[in-house]
């Protein structure tokens, strides 16, 4: 009887065993229901270290007699520039702000497109909310070289001046008077063709790299890669998710209708997430704040990568953001093809959610680079002119011109950058390499010209 009576015990021992995990497999609650489906820690932290992405694309430099544009930032000058910035909106003394002119010398931090200033005073906690109104937009930062006390703010439409007894810019001055500026691009000033003249200084160089062989940083096929970045996304919901391949190639993961991750074939990651109800106000400090820890943590940004453009959005009746973000190699600015809608990353955000997340990265492949070699490039100035749509006697006869000539004669003086980059077509599989361009910009257009042929390419 006693063993009978062991034995019971044992065996409803056992039971409730297997009961338990059992119910770790099949009974795991789906995490719709779970109470804490959707909490995400990562997006609550609003001390991300957001100097690492809000940075300018350029450095441009006019000091004693030199002119040079600087593309990366070896010595810190960005970082010091955050200290005087900072001074500056958290001055005891207030801002004494006016329109005025650029100074004689000159640091001037360039960004790709006006990023609101409140994303700089909020993380600086400055609270004077008269900076907000005063300067509204940071298109430049202009640091006097020759006036330490005084730093200017464009903000699109015009030039802010800040002075303070509380802003310093000595070290910047410094570290600019260090830099060997005979390494450096050299620019020629006053340039002109027939009685027009660029307003802008003409950047000489001879050679670039070319070509830049590159792989997508995501590939389709490395199913492991790819399960694991979509573990990362779906986190608690992963179990659930249904995946799929399209005929295309195209590796799609999707949770009840309602969160959509794709990768496709030639590396675009793309997904939406429709679960979440987003807030009804959004504060474009807190959304870009969203924005850069949710990355940090996903995937991480691309090196080199920088904020590159800031656009009001509406998604389903709820006012947000979108930031998109681009990248340098070889220090020389990415382009994308606009024909094809691309860019390196996009991430959209209401409050404090991201609701849409693009990335389309390429890194240069290394399996190649003695394929890659420096190599003469037209010179600037041979392509504006070679570009330039003068009539001609087979124009004026009827016959039709060798090739298409976008830039007016008009356009000469309305050109405001010149520069070197690097143009990636995108969402081509087989085209893996970057083309070598000059970039001519206008007032009003931007024109992308094949820097060894110096055919156009796009006009924008």
């Amino acid at each position: 009887m006693l063993k009978v009576k062991i034995k019971n015990i044992i065996l409803f021992v056992m039971i409730l065993i297997c009961l338990h995990l059992s119910s770790n497999v099949w009974l795991r609650l789906p995490g719709f229901i779970s109470p804490d489906a959707y909490e995400d820690n990562d997006l609550e932290d609003a001390e991300a270290d957001i100097w690492k992405i809000l940075k300018p694309v350029k450095s441009v430099i006019k000091y004693n007699d030199n002119y040079t544009v600087l593309y990366s930032d070896g010595i810190g000058l960005w970082e010091e520039a955050l200290n005087v910035l900072n001074d500056a909106f958290n001055s005891p003394d207030g801002i004494v702000a006016e329109t005025a002119a650029f100074p004689a010398e000159y640091l001037k931090f360039d960004f790709n497109t006006n990023i609101p200033v409140e994303i700089f005073t909020n993380h600086m906690k400055a609270e004077d909310d008269n900076i907000n109104e005063t300067v509204k937009n940071v298109k430049n930062v202009i640091i006097d070289l020759k006036n330490n006390d005084t730093i200017y703010i464009y903000n699109g439409e015009n030039n802010v001046k800040i002075s303070s007894r509380q802003v310093n810019s000595k070290k910047l001055t410094d570290l600019v008077d260090s830099i060997d500026f005979e390494t450096k691009t050299k620019y020629s000033t006053g340039e002109k063709i027939g009685d027009e003249t660029i307003q802008v200084p003409v950047p000489l160089e001879k050679t670039a790299l070319n070509p830049v062989f590159v792989q997508s940083e995501l590939d389709v096929f490395d199913i492991d890669r790819i399960n694991e970045i979509a573990k990362n996304y779906f986190k608690k919901d992963y179990d659930y998710v249904r995946k799929s391949v399209e005929v295309s190639g195209n590796l799609v993961y999707v949770y009840r209708t309602e969160k959509i991750l794709k990768i496709n074939e030639d590396g675009l990651l793309d997904f939406y997430d429709a679960s979440i109800e987003p807030e009804a106000r959004s504060d474009v400090y807190k959304s870009f704040v969203a924005a850069v820890n949710f990355t940090e943590k996903f995937l991480g940004f691309p090196e080199n990568g920088y904020l590159s453009q800031v656009e009001n959005i509406i998604l389903e009746g709820n006012g947000g953001y979108r930031f998109t973000f681009s990248y340098s190699l070889l220090e020389r600015p990415i382009l994308f093809s606009k024909v094809r809608a691309n860019a390196a990353l996009q991430i959209d955000v209401v409050g404090n959610n991201v609701i849409s997340y693009k990335r389309f990265i390429r890194n240069i492949d290394d399996r190649q680079m003695d394929k890659m070699a420096q190599i003469e490039v037209l010179p600037a100035m041979d392509v504006i002119t070679d570009n330039l749509d003068i009539p001609s006697n087979e124009e004026e006869s009827g016959q039709e011109p060798d090739r298409l000539k976008p830039i007016k004669q008009e356009m000469i003086k309305e050109i405001n950058n010149i520069y070197l980059g690097y143009f990636d077509l995108s969402r081509i599989s087989r085209e893996q390499v970057l083309r070598v361009v000059w970039v001519i910009e206008t007032n009003e257009k931007t024109f992308i010209f094949n820097a060894i042929s110096g055919a156009l390419i796009e006009e924008w």
